[in-house]
């Protein structure tokens, strides 16, 4: 394989610079002006989310399964799941308490 000529001789004494060390305070203000460039040209920090306690599991042990795709309006389906966070519960548990209550109502 053959070299190619650029011109640029021989860039072997060509060393990068030692970065200098910055304080705390300009590590600070470096981050501000980073995050005010960013929320003026749209961008948001993502929030972290609030941990919710976890959803406490129930056994089904020794009962068949079955599972179904619910497809409904994002209104209805948050509202679902923020009834089962807000109960620690599972959606079918839930399907469940529904389907009693309609049950109890003659429905």
């Amino acid at each position: 394989m053959s070299k190619i000529d650029l011109g640029l001789g021989d860039l072997s004494d060509i060393k990068p610079n030692a970065p200098r060390p910055q304080t705390a305070s300009q590590d600070r203000s470096e981050s501000a002006t980073i995050d005010t460039i960013g929320r003026d040209h749209g961008f948001i920090k993502p929030s972290v989310p609030a941990t919710l306690p976890r959803r406490r599991r129930t056994a089904m042990q020794g009962e068949p399964q079955h599972q179904i795709s619910i497809k409904g309006p994002v209104r209805v389906m948050e509202r679902l799941i923020d009834y089962c966070d807000r109960e620690r519960i599972a959606y079918w548990e839930a399907l469940e308490k529904f389907l009693d209550l309609a049950e109890e109502r003659g429905y």
